[in-house]
């Protein structure tokens, strides 16, 4: 599993090649409009080869006379570019992006980093290898906080999760693990789904699965989500628990994030309460601990 700064690393040499073609276009488009400049380019180009080969030799009087020519071009070179209004960086590798000089990341006046709305593609690739391909819609500006009369609730929840992917709780009896709890229908996937995403856009590594997808995952996949930055596990009740594989991997994914203190949210209509009573051992003792994400808790 790739995450968006591997995904922005591997793009930097395609970023650099696009980046000399482009150069290549503008000195061939600006050498066809004004085949003088060409000619002084080749000639500096030329002296500069010979200043070259009068060094190796050791000719001291033949490189100041060049020394002196190459000025002479070059001052004619300048002249004649701002004469006609040239570019005077035309020949030089530029950058694609102006937001972020093609790093792949801008910084807010806040002093948040976050990757660059250039690198749509890549997000999109991020998202799909975080468990979100089949999100495409979900956006967190889309994300209501007056949906269903509950304004205040719905904002404390967002803020709430929002928080714990960017690690700024001080909860700390739960560590890293917490529990979203409320009921069905009052878009806990969407809001899942799009903090996932806000995380992978702030440049961290992020998933998001639903409990019972657990073991269709392979395994390699399985060792990346449990060590990755945030992760999101939906539709968790205890009757996941209850199947032996299914705990089994969960236990696992849970025990290594936990002595990580990487952050974990488990989404589920059920109460916390009701889940440590009725879960696996395993995970009922880790329930008990976990930090609570619901419009009741403080």
């Amino acid at each position: 599993m790739k995450t968006i700064n591997e995904l922005i690393r591997e793009s930097l040499t395609e970023v650099k090649a696009a980046r000399e073609i482009r150069r290549e276009e503008r000195i061939k488009r600006v050498y066809e409009e004004f085949p003088e400049l060409k000619k002084l380019d080749e000639e500096i180009v030329n002296l500069r080869g010979s200043r070259f080969i009068a060094v190796i030799d050791g000719d001291e009087p033949l490189v100041k006379r060049l020394d002196i020519s190459i000025e002479e071009y070059q001052a004619k070179r300048e002249r004649f570019i701002k004469l006609n209004k040239i570019d005077p960086d035309f020949d030089e590798e530029q950058c694609i992006c102006d937001k972020c000089e093609d790093t792949g990341y801008t910084k807010g006046s806040d002093g948040t980093v976050k990757v660059c709305s250039c690198r749509k593609k890549e997000l999109e690739s991020s998202y799909e290898f975080g468990g979100m391909g089949d999100y495409t819609s979900y956006k967190m500006k889309n994300y209501r906080d007056d949906y269903l009369g509950d304004a205040a609730n719905r904002k404390k929840i967002k803020n709430q999760i929002l928080k714990v992917m960017l690690g700024m709780t001080d909860n700390t009896e739960a560590n890293s693990l917490w529990v979203y709890s409320s009921v069905p229908q009052t878009g806990k996937t969407f809001l899942a789904v799009c903090v996932c995403k806000t995380a992978i856009n702030l440049g961290k590594g992020a998933y998001y699965a639903k409990c019972e997808d657990l073991n269709s995952i392979g395994s390699d996949t399985l060792e990346d989500i449990k060590r990755i930055d945030f992760l999101v596990l939906d539709d968790f009740a205890d009757s996941v628990t209850l199947n032996p594989a299914l705990a089994s991997v969960l236990n696992s994914i849970l025990e290594v994030r936990i002595a990580a203190k990487l952050q974990t949210i488990l989404v589920t209509s059920f109460s916390r309460s009701e889940l440590v009573s009725k879960c696996d051992m395993r995970i009922s003792g880790k329930l008990s601990k976990a930090g609570l994400i619901s419009k009741e808790s403080r």
